[in-house]
């Protein structure tokens, strides 16, 4: 179960990261002044769609990176169950330890 969660969430952390990455910055500057005329005026429809298609990726990548992060989190702290030791074994008793064996 713990190994399940913690290569869900290196899968969903890599995700994550790739679309943050292949999402476009907000063009600042002169730069992005000149050119964004352009863009409004030849395809900016096109670059919307998968703008948002990131955007939405990004969101449920986010929610699972945080769901995996809690289940771990919880998995981490969760008592653990003790093993069950049967009550057959013989114990050595206080004079049998203090025997000396015979030469």
């Amino acid at each position: 179960m713990e190994l399940t969660l913690i290569i869900l969430h290196l899968i969903f952390s890599v995700v994550l990261i790739a679309v943050v990455l292949l999402q476009q910055g907000k063009q600042a500057g002169l730069s992005g002044a000149v050119a964004g005329g352009s863009e409004t005026f030849f395809g900016k429809n096109k670059g919307r769609t998968v703008d948002a298609l990131l955007k939405k990726l990004t969101a449920v990548a986010a929610i699972l990176f945080i769901v995996t992060s809690i289940s771990l989190a919880y998995v981490a702290t969760r008592p653990e169950e003790a093993p069950v030791v049967e009550e057959t074994q013989v114990t050595e008793t206080a004079e049998d330890a203090n025997e000396v064996p015979a030469e």
